[in-house]
């Protein structure tokens, strides 16, 4: 499904939520930016897809039970609600919301809530 124009809400569809299983991964692009969209136990979480150590795909990274990623090239792990890190990095989370079977993302960066 192609994004379509932002609503005045600046929330944007990305994909259909049976396009992203539970366990299930999937690489969006919206104005030019690379974000992974994890859908861990139902709930789905965006984060820009370039490491921000040394760019790794953060999409090929490793989830973790507490709601994690690690970059495959380094290991760098990063909270897939925060972005936060215990290095000295922070990744660019995005909020995200399903509504009528449709997965939403709000592009601007913010930490979800």
């Amino acid at each position: 499904m192609p994004p379509h124009a932002p609503a005045k809400s600046g929330w944007q569809a990305v994909c259909q939520a049976d396009e992203l299983f539970p366990g299930e991964r999937k690489l969006v692009t919206l104005d030019g930016v690379e974000i992974a969209l994890f859908n861990i136990d139902g709930a789905v979480f965006a984060i820009n897809n370039r490491c921000p150590h040394r760019k790794g795909p953060l999409i090929r990274g490793y989830t973790d039970s507490e709601g994690g990623i690690k970059c495959p090239m380094h290991g760098w792990r990063f909270d897939l609600r925060t972005g936060q890190s215990r290095r000295p990095a922070q990744a660019t989370t995005y909020r995200t919301k399903i509504e009528d079977g449709t997965v939403y993302l709000a592009l601007y960066p913010s930490a979800r809530l």
